[in-house]
């Protein structure tokens, strides 16, 4: 757990907490299925929305106003720090979302363990379910939202290259612009 240096003195090291580096990938594997939150948005009686396509859609129109003004080269990296941005705001959603989801698992498991229910307990799992639910939505809007920009990139990127990609090569191709940085 410790050591000395050269002079005897003692040296104490702490644990370090490794954060998951913000990429697709990991947002990707951190979100909510498309299929839980459909489910929970259902159950509250909430309106759906795609995400996804509305980002992909309003960054479009966003790269091509920067465009008009500042060029292709600057377009590219402003829309480059926005889907940063998202994606980094993503990650965080995801992660509040996991912990509520441990939370809520645990608080279960003490209702179910416990004989009889407190009103502690009574009023601690309806609260922790509302959370859980919260927190899905919120991270699927946010993730579906960064990927809606990592696509909008992707196909500005190609536009201006002149390529045409096949939908079916659209994962790596984002994959490419998560990684890059």
């Amino acid at each position: 757990m410790g050591g000395t240096d050269d002079s005897g003195a003692t040296i104490l090291r702490f644990p370090v907490v490794r954060r998951e580096p913000p990429t697709i990938e990991a947002m990707t594997a951190l979100a909510p299925p498309r299929s839980l939150v459909a489910s929970l948005v259902a159950d509250a009686g909430f309106e759906a929305r795609d995400a996804l396509r509305g980002f992909d859609r309003e960054f479009d129109y966003l790269v091509r106003a920067i465009e008009m003004g500042s060029g292709p080269d600057d377009a590219i990296i402003r829309l480059r720090h926005l889907m940063d941005t998202h994606l980094v705001h993503a990650m965080e959603l995801c992660q509040a979302f996991q912990a509520a989801g441990d939370r809520l698992v645990r608080i279960e498991v003490q209702v179910a363990q416990s004989e009889k229910l407190g009103g502690s307990a009574q009023m601690m799992l309806p609260r922790a379910r509302r959370e859980f639910r919260d927190r899905a939505i919120a991270a699927r809007v946010a993730a579906d939202a960064a990927l809606g920009a990592a696509q909008a990139l992707a196909g500005h990127v190609r536009r201006a290259a002149g390529l045409a990609v096949a939908a079916a090569e659209e994962p790596q191709q984002l994959q490419l612009f998560a990684a890059a940085g």
